[in-house]
């Protein structure tokens, strides 16, 4: 569904949106060139393109047996991530298959309005390219965490082309995002990481096996595994152990904080609703809340993890 149709009212709501979300009011201008634009996308992109696995990680210490394939640490932004493929048009979706939303929209808007070149020759590069690219939109003023603290930003940080991810090396794209490539432990920046930890909502790690390793299933993604390692999911695990909690404490953390993510980007819905948005978007936590459902509405309750992080967020807002 292409919002731009039979909607005379979008552009109004967009600007609204920049205003009161991301304090930006990008000129009238800004908002023709971006409607021009954008008039036509459409979310003609195949499954392949869109699927994204990942594993998650109890500790960075794990990845060290992957180390004889080529192997990079990155940030993970706290924010909205948007797949994009330009050929004769746009093509844009959510990685989960979903459509673009306003609030999507909204983001990519105040992106045009700060980085509008870098925005247009990405575009091109990927039209030139043939590639197909994931793109991060965050920033202090959109961050579900609350864990950003530079102003609205976006990051490139996946490329495929024709069922290969590339390297960070094989491609320069504006907006790439960060990366540290890893041979040996040594190899890890300690420090780095450790301002990714305290800036960002984790840090991603991503093997370029070839699919060597095909075991290793969760995370497949063609010629690359990708794992994150995300503190929060540990906090929740702990505070599941303190209560004892009789379940799976590593698929209730997971579950919990996309929940939390899905929360803070609109306060307005129930738990219930939380829920059902969570499924709908995690097909790998569909069994386990619906089974889990009364445990996870009580935890969501009783969470001090969850009503510290809320809190902060409110007096932030």
């Amino acid at each position: 569904m292409n919002l731009f149709q039979n909607n005379p009212n979008l552009k109004s709501e967009l600007l609204q949106y920049c205003k009161k979300r991301l304090g930006l009011t990008p000129g009238e201008e800004v908002l023709e060139e971006f409607q021009d634009i954008f008039r036509d996308y459409d979310g003609e992109l195949s499954r392949s393109e869109i699927q994204y696995n990942t594993e998650n990680l109890d500790s960075l210490k794990e990845i060290q047996a992957f180390l004889r394939f080529p192997t990079y640490l990155e940030p993970k932004h706290d924010g909205t991530q948007i797949v994009m493929k330009v050929d004769d048009r746009i093509h844009m979706k959510h990685k989960n298959g979903t459509e673009v939303d306003k609030q999507d929209l909204g983001l990519l808007l105040g992106v045009y309005a700060r980085f509008k070149g870098d925005l247009l020759k990405l575009m091109e590069l990927m039209r030139e390219e043939k590639v197909v690219v994931k793109i991060e939109i965050f920033g202090r003023e959109y961050t579900p965490f609350n864990v950003e603290r530079e102003l609205l930003n976006f990051s490139v940080f996946d490329v495929l082309r024709e069922g290969r991810y590339l390297e960070p090396p094989e491609i320069t794209l504006p907006h790439a995002v960060e990366y540290m490539r890893v041979r040996t432990p040594q190899d890890i920046d300690a420090e780095r990481v450790m301002s990714w930890l305290k800036s960002k909502e984790g840090v991603v790690i991503k093997v370029f096996d070839n699919g060597e390793l095909k075991e290793m299933r969760g995370g497949r993604n063609f010629n690359m595994l990708t794992f994150k390692y995300k503190p929060f999911t540990n906090l929740l695990e702990d505070e599941a152990k303190k209560l004892k909690l009789r379940v799976d404490r590593k698929m209730l953390a997971l579950a919990v904080s996309e929940m939390v993510t899905e929360y803070v980007k609109d306060r307005s819905l129930t738990v219930e609703e939380v829920m059902d948005r969570v499924m709908r978007d995690h097909p790998e936590l569909q069994d386990f809340m619906r089974e889990k459902r009364e445990v996870l509405t009580g935890f969501w309750t009783e969470s001090e993890v969850i009503k510290s992080l809320l809190e902060s967020f409110n007096q932030r807002a």
